[in-house]
């Protein structure tokens, strides 16, 4: 028997039943929607597990138009089971998704704007028909793009006419609501954006005439929040144990293993794609099942776009600190802190702020409650995560592209500390790359940190050690081999009273007299490595020298 195409990319509901692709139910997200009925529900959930798929299944379930034919899609279904069946296709529906609706700018944004809600209106043309002159104009505004078009009230507008001439309360359904302000805030016109977009949502959804509304997104916005004005919305977020339909239980991907004849790769897919906690159920991304199962290949598939940007300017941003937590976790532990469950734009950003984000994105995962209210254990949440955190965001704390970490990798391994494609010269050019003119410090941490940030990926060939005691006294940095055959390095750092050659000289031997006179080598010795190359590393402000022994 043939097997059912895998529906990689393929996020709408109709086609996925009527192409027979591969479908995992989810209905009775449509059941708990209509159970709860709340004036407006805002979900978040990270990017590829599901958002769009559940919404269009709301979609093509309430919406009267086509409603006798968009039964047939739910025939054998879990919602065709329940009491809800009755609600199907008894609503007009207004679907909007802002997934890609972004700019560079303010004015290429509205352009956008402009442009997705002309599509809209142009799927309710029927009711021109029926509009009075004053309507007819106004519609006629949005759906020409005209300059004077009420854009930040068209939402409203469109469910006021669809409840007037229909009889009946529309649904409003908007997936990726916070997909322009997440690209606003990158690009720098976020405070011009908020006001509009808050006006745009806050008309219809505060006090209008929808039955009710469904809004999807990654991030919950807070303080000075487009939905700041309302005292009805119900928030369904990653912590929360109700909408548990997205992603994939055990079970589920079980069973599509199974299908794809992939039965025998559980465990590993497991430490592969499990390990994040909605709720309190663990469940896989279902993007990378897909696509597991369509290569038969254990990689990375995962690719979350839409805060990384916002990810990447955080961590320019945050505290030193950052980097420590980083290796942390790469290393496999977990970090503490609170979630407020909440995004706050245009501010400095926290550590705290950098890890809510990275939770919310997918990046990371509850391991377990803290002691206190909001605080919780972080860590990464498979191996597919910790991969895309090496490949991706270190290159952001190390400051360079990823060419010149490999190449960094390379030198490493091959024991080749001076010279072109060297271990000097790598770090030296990452280095200077890393700081700007007013970057530097007098404190050794800072440099430690930086130099850390740039080798801490180095774990597919060497144990990555920061602040180890060894010998007589704590080193700076250790780079064992795992190959025992390879070369292993000892780092101590200083700063120099100057960047003057004699000082930076001076304090090149000091930082490698320290090594010999501490024996911080001798663990890595006891365990078998026999190549072991010293290192000193002097900084001031921007200058780097190397020193080796």
């Amino acid at each position: 028997m043939s097997k059912k195409k895998l529906p990689i990319g393929v996020s709408d509901f109709k086609e996925i039943i009527e192409d027979n692709y591969y479908y995992v139910d989810k209905t009775n997200f449509v059941a708990e929607i209509l159970e709860k009925r709340a004036k407006a529900t805002l979900i978040t959930r990270p990017r590829r597990f599901g958002k769009t798929l559940s919404m269009t299944t709301l979609k093509y379930f309430l919406d009267i138009r086509n409603g006798e034919e968009n039964r047939k899609l739910f025939q054998g279904l879990n919602i065709e089971r329940t009491e809800y069946m009755e609600e199907q296709g008894k609503y007009p529906v207004i679907y909007l998704t802002l997934k890609d609706c972004e700019g560079k700018t303010y004015s290429a944004f509205l352009d956008k704007f402009k442009s997705l809600l002309s599509k809209l209106f142009s799927d309710h043309e029927y009711l021109m028909e029926k509009l009075n002159a004053r309507e007819f104009k106004e519609f006629n505004k949005i759906w020409l793009e005209e300059k004077d078009g009420k854009y930040d009230e068209a939402l409203n507008f469109l469910a006021n006419i669809l409840y007037k001439y229909t009889g009946l309360k529309p649904v409003i359904l908007i997936d990726e609501y916070d997909a322009p302000m997440i690209k606003a805030n990158e690009h720098g016109y976020y405070d011009e954006i908020k006001d509009f977009i808050g006006g745009f949502y806050g008309s219809a959804l505060k006090d209008g005439v929808a039955a009710f509304s469904v809004i999807t997104g990654i991030l919950r916005v807070a303080k000075e929040s487009i939905f700041s004005t309302l005292n009805n919305l119900k928030v369904s977020t990653i912590l929360s144990e109700d909408f548990p339909y997205f992603g994939m239980e055990e079970w589920e991907v079980e069973e599509i293993l199974k299908c794809y004849d992939l039965e025998t790769t559980l465990e590993d897919t497991k430490i592969w794609y499990n390990g994040y906690l909605f709720g309190t159920k663990r469940v896989y991304n279902p993007w990378s099942i897909l696509n597991h199962c369509d290569t038969k290949k254990l990689e990375c598939y995962w690719i979350n776009t839409s805060a990384n940007t916002l990810i990447m300017e955080m961590l320019r941003d945050a505290d030193n600190s950052i980097v420590d937590i980083f290796h942390g976790l790469l290393k496999g532990d977990r970090v503490k802190t609170i979630l407020n469950d909440h995004m706050i734009f245009n501010q400095k950003y926290s550590n705290s702020a950098v890890l809510y984000l990275m939770f919310s994105g997918g990046y990371l995962t509850i391991d377990k409650l803290g002691e206190v209210r909001k605080e919780y254990y972080l860590r990464i949440p498979n191996y597919e995560v910790k991969e895309y955190f090496k490949d991706t965001f270190l290159d952001i704390v190390k400051g360079n592209e990823i060419n010149s970490f490999s190449q960094l990798e390379d030198a490493l391994v091959l024991g080749k500390v001076r010279g072109v494609m060297s271990i000097e010269e790598s770090i030296q050019d990452m280095f200077t790359s890393s700081l700007s003119y007013h970057d530097g410090a007098k404190e050794e941490k800072f440099y430690h940190n930086l130099v850390l940030g740039m080798l801490i990926g180095l774990d597919r060939d060497f144990y990555v050690l920061s602040n180890r005691e060894e010998g007589l006294g704590r080193y700076d940095l250790a780079l064992e081999p795992k190959d025992k055959n390879g070369y292993g390095y000892m780092f101590e750092f200083k700063v120099a009273k100057s960047s003057s050659e004699e000082d930076m000289d001076l304090a090149g031997e000091a930082a490698l007299d320290q090594i010999d006179k501490k024996i911080y080598e001798t663990g890595m010795r006891d365990r078998g490595i026999k190549k072991i190359v010293k290192l000193g590393m002097v900084f001031s402000g921007k200058s780097l020298r190397f020193y080796e022994r």
